[in-house]
C-alpha cells in the first residue's frame, strides 16, 4: 500500500506544485496533502500566465477551466484535473500547467500557466482563380483569429481534397504551408500567428474509362454497365444526362444498383467482393468490380394467411407473381407496398379504411433453387377518420382549404384520398406544393385517425407584363408588344367593403380577378376584364366566369383622330358555368359560355384580311361554347406527371338556314350582318417522368372551323392564325392565334390561305423535353428541347395531315409569381422556303405570359 501511494504521489505531486524553470520557485511553497484525507480549500484567486509572457486571454481561460474565486474544491480531488481537461477540449492550447499558492485560512491561489496555439493571419490559395478562391473560403471557413492545430489543418485540407474530387480531378493535391505571420502595413512580424500559403495541384480531370467486371458468369458486362445510372464510362458514347467524372462517393452511391440488379434476376445470394481504382493514365481511369453471383432462384409457392377482408385469388392477381417465376426481391416488395401507380397489396388495405394493417413475407422454405413464400398480414381494424386540422394558411380562408379536402370525418380512412386532396389542394395554384405534406396520427385506442394537412401558402397573385417584339398588321411594321395587368388568384368580394380586412387587398376566397390593358402603340390597344368565382354558391364546385373585353385594331398607323384611319373594333362578353364531374371519373370537367361579340369595321372595304370587299358596317357574333376537359397534372407550374385533355365546339345559330333568305340576293351588309360558324378543337397533352428533374411533355393539338351555308362561306371571324411566338400586336379580325416556333408571326396560315386571313384548319404537335433547373417557392426555372410540327389548310379538301412544317430548338422558362410565366427560345424551321414570308430558318421568340 505504501508503495502504491507513493507512485501516485510521484505522478500527482508535479501537476499541482510547480514547472522547473518555467516560474519562480519562490512564487509557491510546497504544501503537503494526502489521498486518504483530501483536504478542502477555497479559491482566494485565480490567475494566468502565458509560459513565454506573452498576451493571454485571461478571462477566457478562468471561463474554460470551469473553476471560479470562493469555489471550495477538496486537493488531491477532481476539480483541477477536470478544470485541465476543460481546457485542452477547447483545442486552444499547446500546454497547460497549474500551480497552487495556499495563502492561509483554507485558502489557495490558483495560477494557470498556459501557452497558446498560434492562431491564423492569413492564408492564401495558390493554383486557382480568384472566383474559385472564394467559393474555397467559403467551404472551409477559414478566416482570421482562428486557432491553429493539427485537427484544424487535416481537416481542411479533407475538405480541399473533396472539393475538387467531388468535380472529378481525383488526383489532386493540397498542401498548406506555414509562415510566420508578417504585417502588411509594418512588415514586422505578428507574435503567435502564421499565414496559411496553400498550394493546390489540381490536375486533370480524371474519367472513368471503364467499368471491368469480375466473377460475373450469368450477367453480361454490359447489363451491370447499365445498372450504373450516374456514372457513365468514357469508352462509351457520350450521355448528356450523365456524367464519366470519376467521383468515389457517386460510385459507393452506385454500387448498390448492381446489386439490385442481380436480386432482380434471382440472385438474391449476390455480393460485391471488391471493388478497386486502376489509372491508365492521368486522365483516364478503369473501376473493377470483383462480384459474387450465388444460385439463381425461382419462386416455387406463394400461400397467403390472415386475409379476411379480401380473397386469395384477388391479392393473387395484384401480386402477379406465379410459380416458376424468377425470385425478383424488388417486384415483390413493389407488388406487395409500394407500386407507383397504387396498384399494391398495401394500397387495396389502405384505400379501405385498414391503417393499422401490416403484412411480412416469409421464405418458408428454400430447396435447391426453389423458394417458397408466405405473406403474413394483419389486417387490424378498420380506421375511421377522426379530426381533420390543417395549418400554414395565413391569407387563405379555411372555407377554401375545406372545400378541396376529402377525407371528413366518420369517413373510412383512405390513403388514396388523402393523395387526392394533397393533389386538388396543389391545383388551386396558392400552395406551394414542394412545401406541402400531411402528418396522420392514428389512435389505436378508438380505431380512428387525425389527419393533419401542412400548408406552405406561396405568392400567387401577378402583376403581369406581357411582351413580345414582332410584325404586325397588314403592315408588317415590326413593334413593341406589350401587356399590363393584374392579376390576383386569390381574392375575395366578401371583403370588398371591409378595408380593414385587406391584405394590402381583399384577398383569402380564392376567387380569380384580372384586370388587363394590351398595345403596341395606335394599331393596337384592348382591355380586359374577367372575373371568376370557384364555387359559385359556396356548396359544390360550380364555377361562374363573366369576362368583358374590348379591342381597337388599327391597320393603317394613322393617328386617331384622322377620319380615314381604317379601324376594327371588337366589343364583347362572355358567361360561363363550369361543373366537375364524377363520371368517367373525377378529373373530369365540363363548362358552358354563352358570348356575344360585336364587330365594327371602319373604312374596312377594301377587303384585308378576308373581309369582303365593299362591307363595311357591324357584325354580331352571339355563340355558345361546350368544353370538356380531364386534368390530372401533378402542378399547375411544372408538371411532371398526368395529363390535360380538353374536347371543345362553339357555334352559332345557323341564321341563314332559319331565316328564309336568298343570301345570293342580299347586300353585303346585310349578308355579313350575323356572323355563322362553328368550331371543333381538341387539345391534348401527357407529361411523362423520365428522371428526377427530367420531364417529356408530348402535345396534340387541333382546330376546324366549318359553316353551315355554302353562300356565306366561311366567316372572316374566329380563325386562325398559325406561327411564331402566338402572340404578336394584336389577335387580328377576331382570330385565334396558335404559335409554332421556328417561324414568323402567322405565316404558316398565310402561306395556306395566300393572303394575310386566318385558316379555317390546324393541326399541330409538339414534344418537349424539360429538364428543372430549380423549383422553389419564388421561383421556378427549367430548360427545354423542343421539336413541332404544323400546318395549316383553306379546306377540306386541301388538308393533309402529313403536311407539316417542321422546326426543332431550344428554350428556357422562368416563373415568377408576381410576374408569370418568362420564356426565350430559339427555334429552326426546316421548311422555311415553303413559308417565305417567315424570312428565314432561325428565329428568337421572347413572350411572357404564356406557354405554347
Amino acid at each position: 500500500m505504501k508503495r502504491l501511494l507513493l507512485l501516485l504521489l510521484t505522478s500527482v505531486v508535479p501537476l499541482f506544485s510547480f514547472a522547473q524553470g518555467t516560474v519562480k520557485d519562490s512564487l509557491y511553497t510546497w504544501f503537503s496533502y494526502n489521498f486518504t484525507e483530501p483536504g478542502e480549500y477555497t479559491i482566494r484567486n485565480i490567475l494566468v500566465e502565458e509560459v513565454d509572457k506573452k498576451p493571454v486571454q485571461k478571462a477566457l481561460v478562468v471561463i474554460y477551466s470551469g473553476l471560479s474565486i470562493g469555489q471550495k474544491i477538496k486537493i488531491p480531488g477532481n476539480e483541477i484535473p477536470q478544470a485541465i481537461e476543460n481546457l485542452w477540449k477547447q483545442h486552444y492550447f499547446s500546454d497547460i500547467q497549474v500551480f497552487m499558492k495556499p495563502v492561509g485560512d483554507g485558502a489557495i491561489v490558483v495560477n494557470f500557466v498556459v501557452k497558446e496555439q498560434p492562431r491564423l493571419y492569413l492564408f492564401r490559395f495558390h493554383g486557382v482563380t480568384t472566383s474559385q478562391a472564394k467559393t474555397l473560403k467559403e467551404e472551409t471557413g477559414l478566416k482570421r483569429g482562428l486557432y491553429i492545430t493539427p485537427n484544424m489543418i487535416n481537416r481542411n485540407k479533407s475538405r480541399l481534397l473533396k472539393h475538387f474530387q467531388e468535380k472529378g480531378y481525383y488526383n489532386c493535391q493540397v498542401q498548406i504551408k506555414r509562415i510566420p505571420a508578417v504585417d502588411l502595413k509594418s512588415g514586422m512580424n505578428v507574435p503567435n500567428y502564421e499565414t496559411f500559403e496553400i498550394y493546390i495541384e489540381k490536375g486533370p480531370k480524371v474519367k472513368v474509362y471503364d467499368f471491368v467486371f469480375a466473377g460475373n458468369e450469368n450477367m453480361e458486362d454490359g447489363q451491370l454497365r447499365k445498372s450504373i445510372k450516374k456514372l457513365k464510362r468514357r469508352k462509351n458514347k457520350i450521355n448528356i444526362f450523365s456524367s464519366s467524372k470519376y467521383i468515389a462517393s457517386k460510385f459507393d452511391e452506385e454500387k448498390q444498383n448492381i446489386v439490385t440488379k442481380y436480386q432482380s434476376k434471382g440472385f438474391r445470394d449476390m455480393r460485391l467482393v471488391s471493388d478497386s481504382v486502376h489509372q491508365i493514365n492521368p486522365r483516364r481511369i478503369n473501376v473493377h468490380v470483383s462480384v459474387y453471383e450465388g444460385h439463381k432462384y425461382f419462386i416455387r409457392s406463394i400461400t397467403w394467411k390472415g386475409n379476411i377482408k379480401f380473397r386469395t385469388s384477388l391479392l393473387d392477381t395484384l401480386l402477379g407473381i406465379r410459380k416458376g417465376d424468377v425470385f425478383n426481391q424488388s417486384l415483390l416488395d413493389e407488388r406487395l407496398f409500394s407500386n407507383p401507380g397504387g396498384f399494391d397489396v398495401q394500397s387495396l388495405y389502405m384505400d379501405d379504411g385498414y391503417l393499422f394493417f401490416n403484412m411480412t413475407p416469409v421464405e418458408t422454405g428454400v430447396f435447391n433453387d426453389s423458394i417458397d413464400l408466405e405473406i403474413r398480414i394483419n389486417e387490424g381494424p378498420q380506421a375511421r377518420v377522426g379530426g381533420v386540422h390543417w395549418v400554414g394558411n395565413t391569407k387563405t380562408s379555411d372555407k377554401v382549404i375545406l372545400r378541396e379536402i376529402r377525407t371528413k370525418p366518420g369517413d373510412i380512412f383512405s390513403r388514396s384520398e388523402i393523395q387526392r386532396t394533397m393533389r386538388d389542394l396543389a391545383a388551386i395554384g396558392l400552395f406551394d406544393p414542394a412545401q406541402m405534406n400531411v402528418n396522420p396520427k392514428p389512435n389505436p385506442a378508438d380505431g380512428t385517425v387525425d389527419i393533419e394537412y401542412k400548408l406552405a401558402e406561396k405568392p400567387s397573385d401577378q402583376i403581369e407584363l406581357s411582351g413580345g417584339w414582332g410584325g404586325a398588321g397588314f403592315s408588317r411594321r415590326a413593334s413593341l408588344i406589350g401587356t399590363a395587368g393584374v392579376v390576383l388568384n386569390n381574392f375575395s368580394t366578401r371583403k370588398l367593403l371591409h378595408p380593414k380586412l385587406w391584405n394590402p387587398v381583399p384577398t383569402g376566397d380564392g376567387q380569380k380577378l384580372t384586370l388587363r390593358a394590351q398595345s403596341n402603340g395606335s394599331n393596337y390597344q384592348g382591355y380586359t376584364f374577367s372575373f371568376t368565382e370557384p364555387w359559385f354558391g359556396g356548396k359544390k364546385p360550380n364555377s361562374l366566369s363573366v369576362s368583358i373585353f374590348h379591342t381597337v385594331n388599327s391597320f393603317d398607323f394613322r393617328q386617331r383622330n384622322d377620319p380615314a384611319r381604317q379601324v376594327f373594333f371588337n366589343t364583347g362578353a362572355t358567361l360561363s358555368m363550369g361543373k366537375r364531374l364524377k363520371w368517367p371519373d373525377d378529373f373530369f370537367s365540363i363548362q358552358y359560355s354563352l358570348s356575344f361579340q360585336r364587330y365594327k369595321m371602319q373604312n374596312m372595304d377594301g377587303g384585308f384580311y378576308g373581309f369582303p370587299s365593299g362591307f363595311k358596317g357591324i357584325s354580331y357574333n352571339p355563340s355558345a361554347q361546350i368544353i370538356l376537359s380531364r386534368s390530372s397534372v401533378s402542378d399547375p407550374i411544372f408538371p411532371t406527371s398526368g395529363s390535360n385533355i380538353s374536347l371543345s365546339v362553339q357555334g352559332t345559330p345557323p341564321f341563314s338556314l332559319l331565316n328564309g333568305k336568298d343570301y345570293t340576293k342580299l347586300t353585303l351588309n346585310e349578308k355579313y350582318k350575323w356572323a355563322e360558324f362553328y368550331k371543333w378543337k381538341l387539345d391534348a397533352e401527357w407529361y411523362t417522368p423520365l428522371k428526377k428533374k427530367l420531364v417529356l411533355m408530348t402535345r396534340a393539338r387541333f382546330g376546324f372551323l366549318g359553316y353551315y351555308n355554302k353562300d356565306l362561306g366561311y366567316t372572316f371571324f374566329e380563325r386562325f392564325q398559325v406561327g411564331g411566338a402566338g402572340m404578336f400586336g394584336f389577335n387580328i379580325a377576331a382570330t385565334e392565334i396558335i404559335s409554332q416556333r421556328g417561324y414568323d408571326n402567322y405565316t404558316i396560315s398565310q402561306t395556306a390561305m395566300g393572303s394575310q386571313q386566318g385558316a379555317p384548319i390546324y393541326n399541330k404537335f409538339t414534344t418537349e423535353l424539360r429538364y428543372a433547373i430549380t423549383t422553389g417557392q419564388t421561383a421556378t426555372v427549367y430548360a427545354l428541347a423542343f421539336a413541332e410540327a404544323g400546318d395549316a389548310w383553306q379546306s377540306m379538301k386541301s388538308y393533309n395531315p402529313f403536311q407539316l412544317k417542321r422546326s426543332v430548338g431550344v428554350g428556357v422558362r422562368l416563373f415568377m409569381p408576381m410576374f408569370g410565366l418568362i420564356g426565350l427560345d430559339y427555334g429552326y424551321g426546316f421548311d422555311y422556303k415553303n413559308v417565305p414570308a417567315s424570312g428565314k430558318a432561325g428565329q428568337i421568340h421572347f413572350f411572357i405570359g404564356q406557354q405554347f
